[in-house]
């Protein structure tokens, strides 16, 4: 129970980063060690060796899957002088009082800056967090990132790449459609303050719209509404007219057909 809520505030903090005006993510890396791979160079400054050796491994390996997951196979993201950045603070004391975070903070993005920061020793940083926050630079950086979207768009991309919980949110948002429980895409898109929201529910349901999405009608129409979104078009109206539906209404009974089958 402690980690899902913790997980849950994770979340939100990086839903206030998106949102929020560009700031500075420059950290002095005099006293940081580094290491470098094609896309990342990982600043750190008491991790061991076999951690590093599996951040920048997995770090490639995400970077990978997201972009094929996604679409984005034919873009060139963070190619070695734009390489993204990753600082591993060596605890969260060091981490919340540099990062000026507050004690349930595991993580934070800076999309304009293509940094992420955390610190070593979390269980839920390889398969969840890392990816997570990953998806929302590369979204970002395709679609751009002044582009104001409804949040289950950022979040329900972010959150369709995690490995370890996205299990639960999809049987979580089955559980809720059966049950009558799910949140009407009519208002659902309409949220844009992560302060209103019941995380639980919210990034269920925005992951499964995400995955509903890209599974059921395949990657190069997400690119196609991808493409629309960087364009400029509307939300709403770049996903009825990439796939066909005739309003969100229809949108939210296709999706329930989906979640409600999926076992």
């Amino acid at each position: 129970m402690l980690m899902i809520k913790k997980l849950k505030y994770i979340f939100l903090l990086t839903a206030l980063c998106l949102l929020s005006l560009p700031v500075s993510a420059d950290v002095s890396s005099v006293l940081w060690n580094t290491t470098k791979t094609q896309h990342f160079i990982i600043y750190y400054q008491e991790a061991s060796h076999d951690f590093i050796s599996n951040l920048s491994a997995a770090s490639e390996r995400y970077y990978n899957s997201i972009v094929d997951e996604l679409g984005f196979r034919r873009m060139d993201f963070w190619s070695w002088d734009n390489r993204a950045r990753i600082y591993m603070y060596p605890d969260s004391y060091s981490f919340q009082k540099e990062s000026n975070r507050q004690a349930w903070a595991g993580a934070v993005v800076f999309v304009h800056n293509r940094t992420i920061k955390s610190y070593v020793g979390q269980p839920e940083f390889f398969d969840s967090i890392l990816p997570h926050e990953m998806t929302h630079i590369i979204f970002r950086e395709f679609i751009g990132m002044d582009k104001v979207l409804p949040l289950c768009v950022d979040e329900g991309v972010a959150c369709s790449q995690e490995k370890s919980h996205l299990d639960g949110r999809l049987r979580y948002a089955r559980d809720m459609a059966a049950q009558g429980r799910s949140q009407p895409f009519g208002s659902f898109f309409r949220i844009y303050n992560p302060e209103s929201i019941e995380p639980s529910a919210f990034y269920a349901q925005s992951a499964s719209i995400i995955v509903f999405l890209i599974k059921n009608y395949g990657k190069e129409r997400f690119l196609n509404f991808s493409r629309k979104l960087r364009d400029g078009n509307d939300c709403v109206l770049a996903l009825t007219s990439v796939y066909k539906f005739a309003s969100l209404e229809d949108m939210e009974s296709s999706w329930k057909k989906y979640v409600l089958n999926k076992r």
